[in-house]
């Protein structure tokens, strides 16, 4: 069962707004969170956000629970674009080659669910919301605080040293994609 972390119960939806789900792809802990954002420009708000563990879970039965939790995610809050971070290639061969996997399966829901996917290095979108594409968690969750005080009270009172870092990332992916959205009104 998905770590259900916050969840806003208004659905607001109207012409030329838009619903994004960020994720944070991770073959043991993946997080999303879910954007309202009513156009361009505009206030965007934290509808839901959480986290889906599957560290419990050996391959390829991790996978099925990614899978499965995040198509829940889809089917409740309807999302018409789906942004995660691009692959980058560490150190560890074994670790990229897990984290394609999961990625395989979400990019696949995009696919079943036919939902727009954005695509966005790590580097782009520490660089988009810290300003800087070295940026430690710390110093992005410190960066959403003050892009959310001034974008979303709501994501503001939300925000803490506490928050998980996955779901803090698939916040920054999301809000990322919030505004970057000429790639999807000029494609």
């Amino acid at each position: 069962m998905r770590t259900l972390i916050y969840k806003k119960r208004r659905l607001n939806f109207s012409f030329m707004s838009y619903r994004i789900l960020g994720v944070d792809p991770g073959s043991r802990l993946t997080g999303w969170a879910v954007l309202d954002l009513p156009s361009f420009g505009r206030t965007f708000n934290l509808i839901s956000c959480g986290l889906i563990d599957a560290k419990n879970k050996e391959f390829p039965s991790n996978l099925g629970k990614i899978y499965e939790e995040l198509r829940e995610v889809m089917k409740e809050y309807s999302p018409g674009i789906m942004s995660l971070e691009s692959v980058f290639s560490g150190v560890n061969p074994a670790s990229l080659i897990k984290l394609s996997q999961a990625r395989g399966v979400i990019c696949l829901l995009s696919s079943v669910f036919n939902i727009k996917l954005k695509e966005y290095s790590p580097r782009f979108v520490k660089k988009s919301i810290a300003g800087y594409g070295d940026a430690n968690k710390q110093q992005m969750k410190e960066a959403l605080n003050i892009i959310c005080a001034s974008k979303s009270s709501n994501i503001k009172a939300f925000l803490n040293d506490n928050m998980d870092s996955n779901i803090s990332d698939a916040l920054a992916i999301a809000v990322c994609c919030a505004t970057d959205m000429s790639n999807f009104i000029y494609s």
